[in-house]
C-alpha cells in the first residue's frame, strides 16, 4: 500500500496558528470573502501562514468561457470577450453601454487634460432606430449634423427654454431662446456680418404703424453701406443722413415738413425757399415779420466774424424803432444826420398779443414800459377817447376805461399817446471820471428844478439818478460861454443887474434887496440944479492902494 503524505489540516474557517517554515497548510470550512475557509496556505520565513490557493479560488475559475459569473473571476472566451460587465452603475453588454440603476447618469470624462475623442469616420448616432448621427467630416474639416437615412423625419436639434448656445473663447456671442422675459429668440455680445454676396430676406410683409409693430423691429442704429430702396418711408424720433461735410443729400421729390426742422452745420440753397410759419436756427427765430431768439438774452448782428468788434457795418434801409427800456451804444463816437434829437416821445406802438373779442376791456400787450395810467388809445376796434384805466405789469395786460367795439386779432397793433405826467426829467446823462471817482452829471429838463419847482432846464455837473429822477449832489455845474442872450432881466439873486437898461452916464447902486439902480447924469448945463445935489455929504475917492472908498474929507495934501 503506497504511503499517504498529510498535511496540516483544519475544517475550520481561519488560518493555522503555528506554522513552520515551508510547511503547508489547509482549511475546508466553507470559504468566503470574510473568512478564510478553503484556503491553502505556506508558512514562509518568519513562520507566518500565506494564502497560496484553495478551493476558494479554483471555484471561481470553474465557469463557461466569456459567460460573466457572479462572484467569480472574469475568463474571456477565444475571442478575449465577454458577454456582460458591470463597473458599479455601469454595464457593458453586447455594444451598449448602460447604467445599471435606474435613472442614474452615465458620464464619460477623461482624466486631466485628456479627451473623449471619437476619430475620423466616426459617428455619434441618436435614435433608438437612427434618427440623427453628429460625425467628424475629416476630409472637409467639419463637425457635421445629419439626419439618418430612414430615420425619423421629425428629428430636429432642441435647445430648451432659456439656454444660450455660446460662441467665442471668451463667452464673446450668445444664443438662446427668452421664454421669460421677452418670449423671443435673442442674440447677446458680439455683432452679426453677413458677408459679400448673402441676401438676407425677412418675408414678413407686416406695414409698420410704430417702432413696435414692424416685420423688422431694430431698437438701435442701422448702418446700411450701399444704396437702399424703401416703398415708403417713415422715421421715428431722430433721423441722422450722411456723417460727413461731404456726404450729399438729394430729394427728388416734393418734401413737405410738418413740424420744426434743425440745421447744425452750412445749408446752400440756390433756389427760393417759401415759408409758413416760424423758422429757428440755433437761438434764433423768425416768425412773419418778426425776428427773435428763443434764449431770452441777447440777440448779435455782426456783418464782419472775422474782424474786431467794431469792424463791419449794419445798413438799415428805413426807420428803426427801439421798444426797449435801455438803448446802449459801445462806439467811440456817433454820428446823427437828424437836426433834431426827440426824448420823451409821447406816441407809444403796442402790439397785441392776446386775441380780444368785441366787449372785452383788457388788452395783452408787448411792452407796459413808458406806459401810464391816463394815456390816451387809439386804433382800429379802439372806441373814441379810451384811457388806460389800469396796467398789469406782471401779466403785460392794460385795463381799458372803455370797451372795444369789435374783434381785435393777436399781431394788430394800437397806439398809446402820453397823458398823465410820468413825473420823470428829461435830458442828458454824462458819466466820466474825476481822477478819484466815478461820477456822472445830467443836461436837460428837471422836472422839479427853478425856485417855483415848475421845471427848469439845468446842468448838473456831479448829479443822482433815482428811477430817471435827477438830483444835485454838491454843486452845480459850470457852463461856459461866449455871448448870453437873455428874454428877461437876470435877477441879482441869480448874479444879474435885474435891470435891462442904465441912463447914460448915470452910476449904478444896490439897495441890498432890489434890482440894481442908476442915478441920473450930472447936469452940466446947469449945475446944482435938477436932480442934481446941493449939499455933498460924502464923496467917493480911493485910498492909495487904488480901492474905492467914501469920505467927507477933501484933502489938498502937504508939501
Amino acid at each position: 500500500m503506497a504511503s499517504e503524505i498529510l498535511i496540516k489540516r483544519s475544517t475550520g474557517t481561519v488560518a493555522p496558528g503555528t506554522i513552520n517554515y515551508g510547511e503547508l497548510a489547509l482549511t475546508v470550512g466553507v470559504g468566503t470573502q470574510a473568512n478564510l475557509g478553503d484556503r491553502l496556505f505556506v508558512g514562509d520565513n518568519s513562520s507566518a501562514a500565506q494564502v497560496v490557493g484553495g478551493k476558494y479560488f479554483t471555484d471561481m475559475l470553474d465557469q463557461v468561457h466569456g459567460v460573466t459569473t457572479a462572484a467569480s473571476a472574469l475568463i474571456v472566451d477565444s475571442n478575449k470577450k465577454l458577454d456582460d460587465f458591470y463597473v458599479d452603475d455601469v454595464q457593458i453588454n453586447a455594444n451598449e453601454i448602460t447604467t445599471s440603476t435606474t435613472d442614474s447618469d452615465l458620464i464619460l470624462s477623461a482624466n486631466g487634460t485628456g479627451k473623449i475623442v471619437l476619430q475620423d469616420g466616426q459617428e455619434l448616432e441618436f435614435g433608438t432606430t437612427g434618427d440623427v448621427e453628429f460625425a467628424w467630416n475629416d476630409s472637409n474639416g467639419d463637425v457635421e449634423i445629419r439626419r439618418v437615412s430612414g430615420g425619423n423625419a421629425a428629428a430636429a436639434l432642441l435647445v430648451q427654454d432659456d439656454i444660450p448656445l455660446k460662441f467665442g473663447t471668451g463667452n464673446d456671442a450668445r444664443v438662446f431662446y427668452d421664454e421669460t422675459t421677452l418670449d423671443k429668440l435673442r442674440w447677446q455680445g458680439a455683432d452679426q456680418e453677413f458677408d459679400a454676396g448673402v441676401q438676407v430676406k425677412y418675408a414678413d410683409t407686416t406695414t409698420a404703424s410704430n417702432t413696435s409693430t414692424a416685420a423688422v423691429v431694430i431698437t438701435g442704429g442701422l448702418g446700411v453701406g450701399a444704396t437702399a430702396w424703401i416703398k415708403d418711408l417713415n422715421v421715428d424720433d431722430d433721423a441722422t443722413i450722411g456723417t460727413a461735410a461731404g456726404d450729399t443729400l438729394t430729394v427728388n421729390s416734393t418734401t413737405t415738413f410738418n413740424n420744426g426742422v434743425s440745421f447744425n452745420g452750412t445749408s446752400t440753397v440756390s433756389g427760393t425757399i417759401n415759408q409758413t410759419g416760424e423758422f429757428t436756427i440755433d437761438s434764433l427765430k423768425m416768425d412773419g415779420n418778426i425776428i427773435s431768439t428763443t434764449s431770452g438774452t441777447e440777440m448779435i448782428i455782426d456783418p464782419y466774424p472775422a474782424g474786431n468788434d467794431s469792424e463791419g457795418l449794419v445798413i438799415i434801409k428805413g426807420d428803426l424803432q427801439i421798444d426797449g427800456t435801455t438803448t446802449t451804444v459801445n462806439s467811440a463816437s456817433m454820428s446823427v444826420n437828424d437836426p433834431t434829437i426827440e426824448l420823451g416821445d409821447p406816441t407809444v406802438v403796442l402790439t397785441v398779443n392776446a386775441n380780444a373779442t368785441s366787449g372785452a376791456t383788457v388788452l395783452t400787450v408787448d411792452r407796459i414800459v413808458g406806459l401810464n395810467v391816463g394815456d390816451d388809445i387809439t386804433g382800429t376796434g379802439i372806441a373814441n377817447s379810451t384811457n388806460i384805466q389800469s396796467i398789469n405789469t406782471g401779466l403785460k395786460q392794460i385795463t381799458l376805461d372803455q370797451a372795444i367795439t369789435q374783434n381785435i386779432d393777436q399781431g394788430a397793433t394800437i397806439t398809446a399817446v402820453r397823458d398823465a405826467s410820468d413825473g420823470l426829467d428829461r435830458g442828458v446823462k454824462v458819466h466820466y471820471h474825476d481822477g478819484s471817482n466815478s461820477k456822472f452829471g445830467f443836461f436837460g429838463y428837471d422836472r422839479t428844478g427853478g425856485n417855483d419847482g415848475n421845471g427848469a432846464w439845468t446842468f448838473i455837473e456831479n448829479a443822482t439818478d433815482t428811477n430817471t429822477v435827477f438830483g444835485v449832489t454838491g454843486d452845480r455845474g459850470t457852463v461856459v460861454l461866449g455871448d448870453l442872450e437873455l428874454d428877461t432881466d437876470l435877477a441879482v439873486q441869480y448874479g444879474g443887474t435885474g435891470a435891462s437898461t442904465f441912463t447914460q452916464y448915470g452910476i449904478t447902486y444896490g439897495d441890498g434887496t432890489n434890482a440894481i439902480k442908476v442915478t441920473a447924469a450930472a447936469n452940466m448945463a446947469d449945475p446944482g440944479t435938477g436932480d442934481d445935489a446941493t449939499t455933498s455929504y460924502q464923496v467917493l475917492t480911493v485910498t492909495a492902494a487904488g480901492v474905492p472908498v467914501w469920505t467927507n474929507v477933501l484933502d489938498g495934501g502937504t508939501f
